[in-house]
């Protein structure tokens, strides 16, 4: 049906002008081939799309509900303009995203600088929080979020999965009790993150299958960079996600325990409100983000298992 794509244009000026004359008027050609446009529109379909008068035009049913198709041409191909013609440019604008404090802390200051050197033109506001933002009706162009998305209408891109790690402090680990069980948790000092893990329960599965430890500790905090700090002074034992406890992993500050016995799960994902056309800036902005995670596995783990917590 290329070939009805000019005929379609006209019946969509037709009904948005009120009339032929003035849609020849703005599409610069004359009356009769517009009328002879449409009259060709409709014996393809085999139906009529108009009721003509001298006095009025109204649309038939078929008319009305092939109408919405048509002015999608429209659209999409204004749309087309405006995208090559974005691209000869330089991007601008504002990008907003929305990401869980811990997280945005100790990734997105290397991202955005990261981003913006390639971009200066584009602008990001960032906002760190640990509640969800309804991206349909506040001002947010996206967020990062741990866990699935059920919503139809968001576009949900992988960027790994969340889990954890059980650290201490070297001084802790010759200090106290060896830790080779979850069940031995109960002789250790654990400092819980009250705001994810309200009943104290940490979860493990191991080749015996899965283990629920209720454990306690004289510290209780909701921050998982200030949880990875007291667990450095030797404060006692803590389950850090990955991204948290890697840099002082690998500088000695932390060694893990139960590295056989892993934590649940989480998918992280970058979010955004499924539309049609999107913007150059939120592209390029999500596609970054997308490659610059897959590029350090070692941050998040990926379906494959490399390791990322």
């Amino acid at each position: 049906m290329k070939q009805y794509l000019a005929e379609m244009h006209s019946f969509a000026a037709v009904v948005e002008q009120g009339g032929f004359t003035a849609a020849a008027k703005v599409l610069n050609v004359s009356k009769g081939l517009i009328s002879q446009q449409v009259t060709r529109l409709e014996e393809a379909l085999g139906t009529q799309l108009l009721f003509r008068s001298t006095r009025k035009l109204e649309l038939t049913e078929t008319g009305a509900a092939f109408l919405v198709y048509c002015q999608r041409l429209g659209e999409n191909a204004e749309a087309g303009f405006d995208a090559v013609e974005s691209l000869r440019k330089s991007p601008t604008g504002i990008v907003r995203i929305t990401v869980p404090v811990s997280f945005g802390e100790i990734f997105l200051n290397d991202i955005i600088t990261t981003f913006q050197n390639l971009h200066p033109d584009i602008v990001i506001e960032l906002e760190l929080e640990n509640r969800y933002r309804d991206l349909k009706s506040d001002p947010v162009d996206m967020a990062i979020r741990a866990g699935l998305t059920s919503d139809p209408d968001q576009v949900a891109i992988p960027l790994g999965q969340l889990s954890e790690l059980v650290c201490a402090s070297p001084a802790y680990w010759q200090a106290n009790p060896p830790l080779i069980t979850p069940a031995e948790l109960i002789h250790h000092n654990c400092i819980n993150n009250f705001h994810y893990c309200k009943d104290n329960r940490w979860l493990f599965f191991g080749a015996d299958g899965p283990q629920s430890i209720v454990v306690s500790g004289k510290l209780r905090l909701n921050h998982y960079p200030l949880i990875r700090n007291a667990v450095c002074n030797g404060l006692g034992v803590a389950r850090l996600p990955r991204y948290i406890a890697m840099a002082e992993l690998a500088a000695g500050r932390l060694e893990t325990r139960l590295d056989a016995y892993k934590s649940p799960r989480s998918p992280i994902s970058l979010v955004y409100p499924y539309q049609g056309a999107m913007p150059l800036k939120n592209r390029l902005f999500i596609d970054f983000i997308r490659t610059w995670f897959h590029a350090r596995p070692d941050l998040l783990e990926t379906s494959e298992g490399a390791g990322l917590k």
